[in-house]
């Protein structure tokens, strides 16, 4: 009766346990649906404000266009917009083009690496296979010639000297089974040698990370003495800071030939001839110039950088730095001004 009791109120006391937990869980499950309603009421306000803003600036644009000259300013604006991505977009690619280019490079040379390792074990497992095929051979030519031995004894000479030379036979019985069991051990080991994966690069190396980089500054500076004239580039590099209200360009003449300049330009580029080799000039040169805050840094320090060489290789004067004419550096950090949204493409 007893026990019963007890059976029936330790059955109680643990069904009380699991509406606790049951109960304890679906607060847990409540909290957490709470909390993910709240912040997707803080994105449908985010999303409900970035809408209000879009339909603002698209209102504010359609009042300016109606403006013949405002809409002339509004042209040029863009247009150096749209010179800024292709500048960008030129950066992104070159970088992913770079690091693809070096991720082979790096797995090639670790594999081949391994590969060299891999072949050296295989050489010393072969070497020692051949040594004791060499022993296992010997082995069996002394099996037989002790077998044959025994086989031309005659009775009386096997009476006294069989046992000792069966002795010998099966002593080396035994020990070409050892040999047998040695060669497929270091069989199978060659085996597991050949048979495993080769390493993967667990990501670029500090040095190669820098060359990616300095090699996409070169690029930048490139694209800036490119578009310097007319001080395009520093125009385009405004737009993106500013308001296109904000920004004038003179009358609808002037708008006229700034838009055709942005366009001459973006063409030259695309038909510009040794480009690759410019920015690798460019890059060499950098290289010999490039100074890092510490020795884990990929990033070089801006200090560095303060002027860009309209060519690749020139070395400024006095003169130079004394005159602003077309062929005088430039005062232009594209790291410290992240110009074309180079830190984004930096590794």
């Amino acid at each position: 009766m007893l026990t019963a009791l007890r059976e029936r109120e330790s059955g109680e006391s643990e069904q009380l346990l699991k509406l606790y937990w049951n109960r304890a869980d679906v607060k847990r499950e409540l909290k957490a649906l709470r909390r993910e309603r709240f912040e997707l009421l803080d994105k449908l306000k985010e999303q409900e404000g970035a809408i209000v803003r879009a339909q603002e600036q698209l209102e504010g644009l359609e009042r300016l266009l109606t403006n013949p000259l405002a809409a002339a300013n509004a042209m040029v604006y863009f247009q150096l917009r749209h010179l800024w991505r292709l500048g960008g977009q030129r950066l992104e690619q070159f970088g992913k083009e770079l690091q693809t280019q070096r991720e082979k490079r790096e797995r090639a040379q670790l594999q081949d690496a391994e590969i060299a390792k891999r072949k050296r074990r295989l050489d010393a497992v072969t070497e020692k296979v051949t040594g004791l095929a060499e022993k296992r051979r010997a082995a069996a030519d002394e099996h037989a010639r002790l077998e044959q031995k025994l086989r031309d004894m005659n009775a009386l000479i096997r009476l006294f000297r069989g046992a000792a030379l069966k002795r010998r036979v099966a002593g080396v019985d035994d020990g070409r089974r050892m040999l047998d069991e040695k060669l497929e051990e270091l069989r199978g080991l060659a085996e597991k040698i050949q048979g495993e994966p080769l390493p993967e690069p667990e990501g670029l190396s500090l040095e190669s990370r820098r060359l990616i980089n300095v090699a996409v500054i070169a690029l930048a500076q490139h694209l800036v003495v490119h578009f310097s004239e007319h001080d395009l580039a520093s125009l385009a590099k405004t737009s993106t800071e500013r308001a296109v209200a904000d920004m004038k360009f003179g009358e609808r003449r002037d708008c006229d030939r700034m838009v055709e300049r942005i366009r001459e330009k973006i063409e030259e580029l695309k038909q510009q001839k040794g480009f690759a080799d410019q920015v690798k000039r460019r890059t060499d040169l950098l290289l010999t110039e490039m100074k890092y805050r510490n020795e884990t840094d990929s990033v070089p320090g801006v200090e560095c950088l303060q002027l860009v060489m309209r060519a690749p290789g020139a070395q400024p004067n006095e003169l130079d730095l004394a005159r602003r004419t077309t062929d005088a550096p430039l005062r232009i950090n594209v790291v410290a001004d992240d110009y074309w949204g180079l830190l984004s493409v930096m590794r």
